[in-house]
């Protein structure tokens, strides 16, 4: 763990109750790894320079799996781990549904000046499902 992500925790320790559901994400994140093999992937980098990658295997036209790898501080990882809760299980067309706003309440909420991170998740989610879109139209 880096000296950035440390000043973060210490940071969003102030800003958020210890006993939310953001601190269960950030402390113990979802479905971290990778996806091998992948039916799609992408990474998003956010304004911030934290970085999501995302993999996700497709079942029947529904996220069987999906794995993330989240670079950066407490709320990307957070932000990470709650999108890929509300993704999994889902249809594509279902998780391309989801928005920032959900992310944040599966948080129970986020600082204004963190909610960049829930539309980094949400947002490479969307790529990666373009990604799989892609391939199912490539012979």
């Amino acid at each position: 763990m880096d000296a950035h992500h440390i000043d973060h925790i210490d940071e969003a320790k102030t800003a958020i109750a210890a006993g939310s559901r953001f601190w269960r994400h950030a402390q113990a994140p979802c479905n971290l790894g990778h996806c091998d093999p992948a039916s799609a992937s992408a990474t998003g980098v956010g304004s911030c320079g934290d970085k999501i990658r995302i993999d996700l295997c497709v079942e029947n036209h529904t996220i069987a799996q999906i794995r993330c790898k989240p670079e950066g501080c407490v709320y990307t990882v957070a932000c990470s781990s709650a999108m890929s809760v509300l993704a999994k299980g889902r249809t594509i067309d279902e998780a391309l549904q989801l928005q920032p706003e959900d992310v944040v309440r599966e948080l129970d909420g986020l600082p204004d000046d963190h909610l960049h991170c829930a539309r980094l998740a949400v947002n490479t989610l969307g790529e990666a499902i373009a990604e799989y879109y892609r391939r199912q139209l490539t012979p």
